[in-house]
């Protein structure tokens, strides 16, 4: 009974105390909720953010007390003696934001920033953002759009493209890493403990722009070819070129004329129309002042003989002609010390009209002129006109000779100012040549040539003209005019000691 009596007296004074601690919490309570606002109390309820804030605030203070009674920053293996896989790794970050269930850092969100966190991955703990980089102090601490001027109440006006198209999010996250950087650098100065400044070298990344040109070229395929070919320089072997001291050329000609001869042409002839063939080869050597020409020419005009009673054409002009000179510059611009010969004669028979009577022959007659003296080049092209250019050879001999040669037998010598009994005649005198070559233009040129030598008793002398007026590469006409005189010769009741030959042709024509 006294046991019985012995515990309800301890449950009725549980009962009361708890009763009187009940009653003072109402009261409390009652206290609190009637002195309060109700809109301040639905606020506390539903800020979200508030509430996360002030937690977050509290598991900052719990850490940096925590970290105040344990420090781990600063331990010393050397001194310690702990084993290095005891230690546990703290990450600076770990101060200043918390972790949630996962380990995860709560950062708290920047506005517009929902992209400041690309690019990271927390699997094996491996941080490329920028962010989580080692902090390392560059120097850099003025930011990148630092301005002295006011910005323009529409600074995107006029802007085709919207501002989140371009490359303005990817700076703005820039920005926002240098600005989390700048913050650390001056609010935490004491915990940044490397510097560009101790470093010899940045590592850099090796090629990035033959990388992306490798890699992200959407020509490459386009331009690709199935064989490959090197685009290193070939190496050329070395040639070394000579100097060139004879210069060849030529011309050929294959025309038909109209051809008229005076009666008394020296080699004869008909006035007709023939077919006339023009052949020159030239060689001209220079070296310093040396200078060897040599020209070699071939006329030959062939024409029907209605007239004739025993052959059908007959040979109207044939003339085989070398000429040379060999000079030796003087102390004057454009005169030289020279030496020329001329030799003339004809290859085939040619026999007078409706008679076998020979007239000429192969070194029938021959002709030979020699001399030495000076001689004169001029070569100018027009400034004006273009292809238009005069060349004058000009020689003048006062001693030389003209020899005549007549090696057939059946031919008169007496024709060609030679005595019956003699066959040839030999002549000391002066020569005067005169070789002229003028271009009008790139189709049409004068070639003229004039011999004259005096023995101071008689005078021989040819002034030789040919007009060329080429139609095109292969076509041409020419016109041909050799006046001679010749006082050695027996006079024509004509034309006295006067001879003419002119030819007008038209034909092939080629140039080398």
């Amino acid at each position: 009974m006294r046991v019985h009596n012995l515990l309800l007296t301890i449950t009725l004074s549980l009962l009361a105390v708890s009763a009187v601690r009940a009653g003072e919490g109402v009261a409390v309570a009652a206290v609190t909720l009637g002195s309060a606002d109700s809109t301040d109390l639905f606020y506390d309820i539903t800020d979200i953010s508030r509430q996360i804030e002030e937690q977050t605030t509290r598991q900052l203070q719990e850490r940096w007390a925590a970290a105040l009674q344990n420090p781990v920053i600063g331990v010393e293996l050397s001194q310690s003696g702990i084993h290095r896989d005891s230690l546990r790794f703290v990450n600076p970050l770990d101060s200043l934001y918390p972790r949630n269930e996962n380990g995860i850092l709560m950062l708290p969100p920047p506005s517009n920033m929902t992209f400041s966190l690309t690019g990271m991955t927390f699997r094996d703990t491996l941080f490329y953002n920028p962010l989580f980089l080692p902090m390392i102090f560059t120097g850099k601490i003025l930011p990148r759009d630092l301005s002295f001027y006011s910005v323009d109440e529409e600074p995107y006006r006029g802007l085709l493209i919207p501002k989140e198209k371009t490359f303005a999010p990817e700076l703005q996250h820039a920005d926002f890493v240098r600005d989390v950087r700048r913050n650390y650098y001056r609010n935490y100065p004491d915990r940044i403990r490397y510097s560009v400044a101790s470093f010899d070298t940045i590592p850099r990344v090796e090629s990035d722009d033959a990388i992306v040109r490798e890699t992200f070229n959407p020509f490459r395929e386009l331009i690709k070819t199935e064989t490959t070919y090197s685009l290193n320089t070939p190496e050329i072997e070395v040639a070394t070129i000579a100097r060139k001291y004879w210069i060849h050329e030529g011309e050929h000609s294959f025309q038909f004329a109209q051809n008229y001869f005076s009666n008394n042409w020296h080699k004869g002839g008909t006035s007709n129309l023939n077919f006339n063939s023009y052949q020159v080869i030239k060689a001209n050597y220079q070296k310093n002042k040396i200078r060897f020409n040599n020209t070699l020419e071939w006329r030959l005009s062939l024409f029907n003989a209605p007239d004739d009673t025993v052959r059908n054409y007959r040979i109207g002009n044939d003339q085989i002609r070398y000429y040379s000179d060999f000079g030796f510059d003087s102390f004057v611009k454009r005169w030289s010390y020279s030496m020329n010969m001329e030799v003339k004669s004809q290859l085939f028979n040619n026999f007078n009209s409706n008679s076998d009577d020979l007239r000429s022959a192969f070194l029938a007659p021959l002709y030979v002129n020699a001399g030495v003296g000076l001689k004169y080049d001029l070569d100018k092209k027009s400034k004006n006109v273009r292809y238009r250019r005069v060349r004058l050879a000009l020689s003048l001999s006062p001693v030389s000779i003209n020899y005549k040669y007549v090696g057939n037998d059946a031919v008169d010598v007496k024709r060609y100012g030679i005595s019956e009994d003699r066959r040839s005649l030999l002549d000391i005198g002066s020569t005067i040549t005169s070789i002229l070559k003028y271009n009008f233009n790139r189709y049409v040129s004068w070639d003229s040539r004039f011999t004259y030598f005096t023995s101071y008793e008689k005078v021989v002398s040819e002034f030789e003209n040919s007009l060329n007026m080429a139609l095109s590469n292969a076509f041409s006409t020419r016109l041909y005019l050799n006046v001679r005189f010749d006082d050695g010769v027996p006079a024509d009741p004509d034309f006295k000691y006067w001879q003419v030959n002119q030819t007008l042709s038209f034909g092939l024509n080629y140039k080398w």
